[in-house]
């Protein structure tokens, strides 16, 4: 029996690069590995175009000196709100994000668009009401505890950093209904 996978269009979540250092090579790779819809900027293209990676949009320039078929979206507010912009303009339902910092104007994103975010390391996922997830022992997770209602499997350490108590599921429960941005390590 074959295991082929069949794709379809804005099925898989497309990747924002606004600096592609914030995600280790290997992870941004399986990030890479079904062929997601590209945009980046043209500070980010070069590392693109000699791992020899189709790019679909390239904010804000003309595209023929680099490779064929690229869209452009043209600078209206800034990168990642002109991206985001264009994705669910395009139908797209998800999208992981490689960025310097996080602003929290992203959130106002979230009804319309399943958002993850890859900043220093870290992987932010956008969430409402409650979080849950199998984690490893040790593991830290990053989060503002004002925005805290509940816990398990975790304890806290300092600031916004907690850390899981052993292997299995951690569970956050939140004080408000509004989205709100938990990290973890990658």
């Amino acid at each position: 029996m074959s295991s082929h996978h069949i794709v379809r269009e804005n099925q898989e979540p497309a990747l924002v690069v606004e600096e592609v250092q914030a995600l280790s090579e290997e992870y941004l790779g399986q990030l890479l590995e079904w062929s997601p819809t590209l945009i980046t900027t043209p500070q980010q293209i070069d590392y693109f175009l000699m791992q020899d990676i189709k790019i679909d949009v390239l904010y804000g320039v003309s595209t023929d000196q680099y490779q064929e078929d690229i869209k452009v979206i043209l600078p209206e507010k800034d990168f990642l709100t002109d991206s985001i912009q264009y994705l669910i303009a395009h139908g797209h339902k998800a999208v992981n994000i490689l960025t310097k910092t996080i602003s929290e104007h992203i959130l106002s994103f979230a009804d319309a668009i399943n958002i993850v975010l890859f900043c220093e390391g870290i992987r932010y996922v956008v969430i409402r009401e409650k979080y849950e997830k199998w984690k490893t022992k040790g593991d830290r997770m990053f989060v503002e505890p004002s925005q805290i209602k509940s816990f398990n499997g975790l304890r806290y350490v300092e600031d916004n950093i907690f850390q899981v108590e052993q292997d299995g599921f951690v569970a956050l429960e939140m004080n408000t209904d509004q989205y709100i941005i938990v990290g973890e390590e990658v």
